[in-house]
């Protein structure tokens, strides 16, 4: 779950282009959710859909925060 800890945390933004001068993203969460909030929402998002991820534990998020 280690790249999508570090999405959540860091957010994610594409590259500037010349066709794309300001690409939308997404913000950090780094001071806003807990890590229990992180690893809830990516246990939810992991486990949905039809996947059959493992559970993202607070201990995981906190290895990468």
């Amino acid at each position: 779950p280690a790249n999508a800890i570090k999405a959540v945390l860091n957010g994610g933004y594409p590259p500037v282009t010349a066709r794309n001068a300001r690409p939308y993203g997404m913000p950090p969460f780094f001071g806003v959710l807990s890590d229990a909030d992180v690893a809830a929402v990516l246990t939810f998002v992991r486990a949905s859909w039809g996947n059959a991820a493992a559970p993202v534990s607070r201990q995981d998020v906190e290895r990468y925060r």
